[in-house]
């Protein structure tokens, strides 16, 4: 094919574009737009169009990005989660106030509806001294009655170990103040992580 043939107008321009491949039946020259193949009739090989091979790159590279923007904010969203753990660690939480005849009723009444008032919280609370003992783990706790006679449950409060020394001063009867955050119940209503307030 000559350049002269081209510019006289020999040659369609839009055939001079067009791109020729072998044919698999016969090895012939097929052109890549040709129904078939001139010499045999079979169908001509169809490789994959210049269009389909940047698609898929363009899709592989997406992909790689999305991949990447969500490991990046998973990361970062650990990280968060650790950081504002830790800030909320560093300021103290409210102390809910807590009648010790409210707590004790509402578990007496209804478990489930105290769990779903008081469990979790942390609250303070006064009452009378009944125990002071150490569970079979050996952690000391203090049993506290509203003063009411024959009281089926009371709260039992599970000190910190810091507070073992002022737990030693204590008697029966005395009425002391305590902060911890409610367990549930447990034949009697368990507090954790108490801390002696007042005594």
């Amino acid at each position: 094919m000559s350049l002269a043939s081209f510019m006289c107008g020999n040659i369609h321009p839009g055939r001079a574009r067009m791109a020729l491949v072998k044919c698999k039946q016969c090895g012939g020259d097929v052109a890549s737009n040709a129904a078939a193949c001139p010499k045999c009739g079979a169908p001509p090989p169809r490789g994959s169009s210049v269009g389909k091979t940047v698609a898929f790159v363009f899709a592989g590279l997406f992909g790689l990005c999305f991949l990447g923007t969500c490991v990046s904010a998973l990361s970062k969203g650990g990280g968060g989660g650790a950081s504002s753990a830790r800030a909320s660690s560093n300021s103290p939480e409210t102390a809910r106030t807590v009648d010790i005849r409210t707590l004790l009723g509402e578990y007496r009444d209804n478990e489930l509806r105290a769990d779903s008032s008081f469990k979790g919280q942390l609250i303070q609370t006064s009452g009378i001294v009944g125990d002071v003992k150490k569970d079979f783990i050996g952690d000391a706790y203090v049993t506290l009655g509203s003063g009411e006679p024959l009281e089926a449950a009371q709260v039992q409060c599970i000190l910190n170990k810091s507070q073992a020394k002022k737990a030693a001063s204590l008697s029966q009867g005395a009425r002391i103040t305590v902060r911890g955050r409610v367990s549930g119940l447990m034949m009697n209503v368990i507090v954790r992580e108490c801390d002696l307030i007042s005594l």
